[in-house]
């Protein structure tokens, strides 16, 4: 009896021991392992020549007024490396957009309007371009470049590794960073393979402070795609708009890449 209870004594301090070394309890602790979570992360998705996500979405629209308003929606995304992209969001604004490794174009369903312009050869150019030149950041396109980790963490970014949590039925390891400009959370499975649940931002640098919180219904990460997923398909009766530079931009014209007048529309 004396031996069973040393045994059993023993293992549950060697079960304490092994539950404690997991665990994060310092600032340090906690950003380490959270950037552990996010490197196996990116080495996922960077493996993957081609991928589609579907999601579940909320996105703050701040308007002129300053008054700030929640859209739903929901969105498909289709990528293949190095150059072309695909995106199709059903609700709130209703944006369809192709890039091509040449051209941007964006259409919006409930407006009939389009937009086009030039961008750079590569997604990671043209998530750069939409960003620093358009003022158009997406916090999604973090998880399309060609390395996701170094899109999100800098030498600057704090907070890491908080804990277990529950998303739509699966158990997910919980990461929360802050850094320059942006706060933003991420939930990975504790089990499988280290895809996004969850990914939530919030844009302090922009006015409003807007909120994007995404849920990732599905993952394929070799999916069959066509070239003609890529080939912009806007109907005929859509009017053009033009996509407008940042001041910045505009000044400095010799780097940046002039915005084209939009091509025809194609059915």
């Amino acid at each position: 009896m004396l031996l069973r209870s040393t045994v059993a004594a023993l293992a549950a301090i060697g079960l304490v021991a092994c539950g404690s070394s997991r665990d994060s309890t310092t600032d340090a602790e906690r950003l380490a392992r959270g950037r552990e979570l996010v490197h196996k992360m990116s080495t996922q998705l960077a493996g993957a020549s081609a991928m589609t996500v579907k999601t579940t979405e909320t996105r703050d629209v701040v308007r002129a007024s300053g008054r700030k308003e929640s859209v739903a929606q929901t969105g498909v995304y289709t990528m293949r490396r190095p150059d072309r992209f695909y995106a199709k969001m059903t609700g709130g604004p209703g944006l369809e957009s192709w890039y091509n490794g040449k051209t941007l174009t964006i259409a919006s369903h409930p407006e009939k309007v389009f937009a086009q312009a030039r961008m750079p050869e590569t997604i990671d150019r043209t998530l750069d371009a939409l960003a620093e030149r358009y003022d158009m950041p997406l916090p999604m396109g973090d998880l399309f470049y060609g390395s996701a980790e170094k899109a999100l963490l800098t030498d600057t970014t704090t907070g890491g590794y908080v804990g277990t949590e529950d998303v739509g039925g699966t158990s997910c390891l919980h990461l929360a960073f802050k850094d320059t400009g942006a706060d933003w959370e991420l939930w990975l499975p504790a089990q499988g393979d280290p895809l996004p649940k969850r990914f939530k931002v919030v844009q302090k640098a922009r006015t409003g402070q807007p909120v994007i919180d995404l849920t990732f219904t599905a993952w394929e990460l070799s999916p069959q795609i066509s070239d003609a997923t890529f080939v912009p398909k806007v109907p005929a009766d859509y009017e053009g708009i033009a996509i407008l530079q940042r001041a910045a931009a505009v000044k400095n014209a010799a780097a940046a890449t002039p915005t084209e007048p939009p091509a025809p529309a194609k059915k």
